[in-house]
């Protein structure tokens, strides 16, 4: 397997199409806009297995309005400062890769304080995330749209 990290301005035409493409399949984002999103992070990750890609993830750089949104909805306003990058678009496709990939994220945020989000019912993310350092930040808040409850992460000391 083959590990990459890369500013989405390092990366080809294929591979931010592979990354929209699979973003896409891992579902809960909105299409709209989607690529612009992708070409705004601070690095795309990507797992190979030979030609194939088998997981992805990003470094995002939220804009302050997002943050403080989203930590508003969790109760912990008064935090969102601290976190400099934002974990996102984590799909897998096989299993063995989920380690890989969050040390990998995390080996591209150049130890700086990142949250993440995830749904209440996605069990493998609630549990994956405290065992790179991440607690639960307040309490759940509704998604966008009202359909499922998210949980805010965050790995400060």
């Amino acid at each position: 397997m083959q590990t990459i990290i890369k500013s989405p301005s390092e990366c080809t035409e294929i591979k931010i199409s592979t990354f929209e493409k699979l973003t896409e399949d891992g579902g809960q984002v909105v299409s709209y806009i989607l690529r612009e999103k992708i070409e705004r992070t601070q690095k795309l990750v990507f797992i190979w297995n030979g030609d194939v890609c088998v997981a992805i993830g990003t470094l995002k750089n939220p804009a302050s309005s997002y943050k403080n949104k989203l930590f508003k909805a969790a109760g912990v306003s008064e935090k969102s400062s601290l976190y400099s990058f934002e974990i996102g678009y984590i799909y897998v496709t096989v299993k063995g890769v989920g380690n890989k990939l969050m040390e990998t994220v995390l080996e591209a945020n150049y130890d700086a304080i990142t949250f993440a989000t995830t749904g209440d019912s996605n069990g493998a993310k609630q549990h994956s995330f405290p065992k790179f350092g991440f607690k639960k930040l307040g309490n759940s808040y509704n998604n966008e749209s009202g359909e499922y409850l998210l949980g805010l992460f965050g790995n400060e000391s």
